[in-house]
């Protein structure tokens, strides 16, 4: 009697979507040093495009580049022992302060919104290019549908604008904290350029938290490492 063999293919995993579902309405945008970066028009009304990967990744599953906030380069070890901006604790800010307890000199400049020459995005990127506010996270949010699902393996959130149907995919990459990346695959953060004015030593964030609605209320301390999503809108000549 001749053994019976039995096929079949693997089960298809519902949660999985593909690069072409993940990047709908792409488009190339020229960056620094004449590099090219894909983005998608979501339809907004600042009329801002979105960077389809976070800097430093080359696909929109990849978590890319960890910064602490208004740092331009990634580094080992993610502590106010060595964060740009502080001397060495989180009470005693250097730059971006909005009140006197978070303040080593005890005169504000009350500078909230992140400048350009602190921005990784602009310094990376190039001109046109800017990490997000929280307002436009907020306008993200408020006009994109959205679901958590798998690219590549990796477990993300996908926009899908109610406005042209163009989608990104940001993954729950994470964060670091001293030298250990914690939360991938349940968390996601990600900067936005508004200052908690309150709390200097803190910024409003992005955070996915699977399965819950994402939000652009919460905060993060400074020297966290984050990834950060830019978008872009053409210098005016």
């Amino acid at each position: 009697m001749s053994a019976l063999v039995l096929t079949g293919c693997e089960k298809e995993d519902k949660d999985a979507i593909s690069m072409s579902q993940a990047t709908k309405g792409a488009v190339t945008v020229p960056g620094k040093d004449g590099k090219e970066y894909m983005a998608v028009d979501l339809g907004l009304p600042d009329h801002r495009l979105w960077g389809t990967c976070n800097i430093g990744a080359n696909t929109p599953d990849e978590s890319g580049t960890f910064f602490s906030w208004g740092e331009t380069a990634p580094k080992g070890n993610y502590s106010y022992d060595n964060y740009k901006w502080c001397d060495g604790d989180f009470s005693s800010m250097t730059k971006y302060t909005c009140d006197f307890d978070h303040t080593k000199s005890k005169q504000l400049d009350s500078i909230s919104v992140l400048q350009a020459e602190d921005d990784p995005a602009a310094q990376i990127l190039g001109e046109g290019w800017s990490t997000p506010t929280r307002s436009q996270f907020t306008a993200m949010i408020n006009r994109c549908d959205w679901k958590v699902c798998k690219l590549e393996g990796t477990w993300g959130y996908l926009f899908t604008s109610k406005e042209n149907g163009n989608t990104i995919f940001i993954p729950l990459a994470g964060c670091k904290d001293y030298e250990d990346l914690l939360h991938t695959s349940d968390w996601g953060f990600y900067w936005t350029k508004d200052l908690h004015t309150a709390e200097s030593h803190e910024v409003y964030v992005l955070q996915l938290k699977k399965p819950a609605n994402p939000v652009a209320t919460k905060f993060q301390e400074r020297y966290i490492g984050l990834p950060v999503r830019a978008t872009y809108k053409a210098p005016r000549n």
